[in-house]
């Protein structure tokens, strides 16, 4: 509401957001576009004098604990937003509201209160990388500081796996490579593999490239028959195209196209309009009934739903658009690189000086067979990396 107010204000409507606006722009879907563009306009026109965007009151099911706001969990999540709009966009507009509410963090939050709550320390990464992404973008050396501040308040993922959560696992093992742009440090980005190999190895010797933490990862519950939550795999998903980008690492690239083809597809009807909350490897029934204590969560939590599961359900929409989003990268020396295989066309200025248009199309049935043909068309001859 225009007072800051809001009911259910919390995850939902950004999670939801953070898939739609991606999908929109994708398909260039100019009705989706219109739709996503409403609440841009409104996520915008919500920022204070302060630089605090969004509902500034208490929410119902949450306490407010920053200058009597809420956490700033479903800040990061419309952060993403904005920032894939700019990139589809480049409306300035962005630059300035995440600049502004940046700057309110860092000069008018005390630094051990920076992340409050469960969520928000848990899930730091996600702040640190829009950090990040407006540093790029400015080169504004506070932006630094900040980040320095966003790490130390974090859950110390650079030192284990510090959560048993699923989705925190998923969305936070990752976050002291993100962390390592900044450090240089390679323990920093060693332990990231390190998570990884820790959290398979306890829990993940199951197809599909998950593991079975059924809300949560528990001692001697490590078989075929443990679930992940939806929203993990998603969150896996894109854990692992950041660190591709951070790394050039193709094991990311691999384990993304593994979770991407064995883990999603499974969670979903064939028509994608319904899903479960969660989804293990050996799962012969999809029913209501309760499965309590052999997965963690009691209640319809295998029924295939359109109703249920909220944050899955409002969360899961990001995982393809964000696959689609991640095939194409550019590379030093100004040139490209197919980071993963699917249909698509990449248009871009390549090779030296200015660069040469040059557009790069891919046919292919992968992973359904193994044969990936690129077409190239250039204005004119040139050289460059691909």
């Amino acid at each position: 509401s225009q007072d800051g107010r809001g009911d259910h204000g919390w995850e939902e409507v950004p999670y939801w957001l953070k898939g739609y606006i991606n999908c929109a722009y994708v398909l260039r879907d100019q009705a989706m576009i219109d739709e996503s563009q409403v609440w841009i306009e409104a996520a915008l026109a919500s920022q204070k004098e302060d630089g605090w965007f969004g509902p500034d009151q208490e929410v119902r099911g949450t306490a407010a604990r920053i200058s009597g706001r809420s956490d700033l969990w479903p800040n990061m999540i419309m952060s993403f937003c904005l920032q894939d709009y700019y990139e589809c966009t480049r409306d300035q507009r962005v630059i300035q509201l995440m600049t502004r509410y940046l700057q309110y963090l860092h000069q008018e939050v005390p630094a051990d209160r920076l992340l409050n709550g469960y969520w928000p320390v848990m899930r730091g990464g996600d702040l640190l990388f829009s950090v990040y992404w407006l540093y790029n973008r400015t080169g504004d050396a506070w932006l630094l500081e900040l980040a320095e501040k966003v790490h130390a308040d974090t859950a110390r993922w650079d030192e284990d796996v510090i959560n048993w959560h699923n989705v925190n696992i998923a969305q936070g093992f990752g976050e002291p490579g993100t962390y390592y742009l900044q450090s240089g440090n390679p323990a920093h980005l060693e332990a990231v593999y390190r998570n990884h190999r820790k959290v398979r190895a306890m829990y993940g010797q199951v197809p599909g490239g998950m593991f079975g933490a059924d809300e949560n990862a528990r001692a001697g519950y490590n078989g075929p028959r443990q679930a992940i939550e939806t929203c993990g795999i998603v969150e896996q998903m894109l854990s692992d195209e950041t660190l591709l980008l951070i790394t050039g690492d193709p094991f990311w690239a691999d384990h993304c196209e593994q979770v991407a083809f064995d883990a999603l597809p499974a969670a979903l009807t064939a028509d994608m309009k319904a899903l479960r909350y969660l989804t293990a490897p050996n799962q012969i029934l999809s029913d209501a009934a309760n499965k309590s204590p052999g997965v963690q969560n009691r209640g319809p939590m295998f029924l295939m739903s359109p109703h249920l599961h909220r944050c899955c359900q409002h969360n899961w929409g990001h995982g393809w658009p964000y696959y689609a989003q991640h095939l194409w990268a550019a590379t030093s020396g100004n040139g490209l690189a197919a980071l993963m295989y699917a249909p698509s066309a990449v248009t871009a200025r390549v090779g030296p000086g200015e660069g040469t248009a040059v557009t790069v199309t891919q046919k292919t049935h992968y992973p359904f067979d193994e044969q990936v043909a690129l077409s190239i068309a250039v204005e004119e001859a040139v050289a460059f990396p691909l």
